[in-house]
């Protein structure tokens, strides 16, 4: 029977009865007001971390536009190895109540997967993994996602080893990227780009190179800053959008507590008004059986 239906019976209902349902909703008031305090909890570190990534964004941006400059001058060009599978980078997170934040790249991710036909993917976090074991049957490599900042350097110095080792060794012809770009608070696109090989990116001025170093050492130098620094953008990127979700499902979940906390004030307030009532009727009852014996 419905909560509603039960709380019109208690005029009816045996003491006992009347009883565990008063207990029933005071158990029910303090499970929510525990679960209301673990989620504003998860809402005031998501929004931290969010408000951290979204200040530390444009340091990154103006370091990769450096980086650009800096491949421009020396001429960067990388090879493309024909025959090689591309390799697949996902980046999707660890963390739960954020939406459809993980389903969106699963999918994207799978559709990537089987269009270029990849035979080593990069997974980042592992909410995507199900859905890529489900549908491709390939190695994957995994790495625990960084829900904050401070991760994020320990994430880097593995995987982008692992993938410069990767396509220096010619196993994979370059790397796709699949990530969330933030859109705002509770807005994100799933979205797809390729990192490597490194385009050209013509010179505003003469090509040049250091007197101080081989060409062959300022180039591999080059090549990893760049991929580092790119793959921080996105991430950042993405870490922002993911925390933007977890604020949005956070924000609902907290409205429904309320609510639920509300509808179940009322119920356990007129369970105990009934329960009064039906308390002073079997008194003035027994006194009218007293009277009249």
């Amino acid at each position: 029977m419905c909560d509603v239906g039960r709380d019109v019976n208690l005029k009816n209902a045996h003491p006992v009865e009347s009883m565990k349902r008063q207990q029933y909703l005071q158990h029910r008031l303090q499970t929510l007001s525990a679960l209301r305090d673990a989620v504003a909890a998860m809402r005031s570190l998501s929004a931290h971390h969010y408000r951290r990534v979204r200040q530390t964004l444009p340091a990154a941006r103006k370091y990769r536009t450096e980086m650009d400059t800096i491949i421009a001058e020396i001429g960067l060009h990388q090879p493309l190895h024909i025959g090689a599978p591309l390799g697949l980078l996902v980046i999707a997170s660890d963390l739960g109540l954020c939406g459809d934040y993980n389903s969106r790249l699963s999918r994207l991710a799978v559709s990537e997967a089987k269009r270029h036909r990849v035979q080593t993917i990069f997974s980042v976090g592992h909410r995507a993994r199900a859905a890529l074991k489900k549908y491709v049957s390939v190695p994957i490599r995994k790495y625990d996602a960084p829900a904050s900042i401070e991760g994020l350097s320990q994430l880097l110095l593995g995987l982008a080893q692992d993938v410069l080792e990767s396509y220096t060794a010619s196993r994979i012809s370059g790397l796709q990227v699949v990530s969330a770009a933030f859109e705002g608070v509770g807005h994100f696109s799933p979205h797809s780009v390729r990192v490597l090989p490194i385009e050209p990116i013509a010179a505003t001025s003469p090509l040049r190179r250091s007197p101080y170093t081989e060409s062959s050492k300022l180039t591999s130098s080059a090549v990893r800053e760049f991929l580092y620094i790119t793959l921080y953008e996105i991430l950042l990127d993405a870490i922002a959008a993911e925390h933007g979700m977890r604020l949005l499902a956070a924000e609902s979940a907290l409205e429904w507590l309320d609510s639920s906390t509300t509808t179940t004030s009322r119920r356990l307030a007129n369970a105990r008004s009934e329960a009064s009532t039906q308390e002073l009727l079997d008194i003035v009852a027994g006194g009218r059986r007293r009277l009249q014996h």
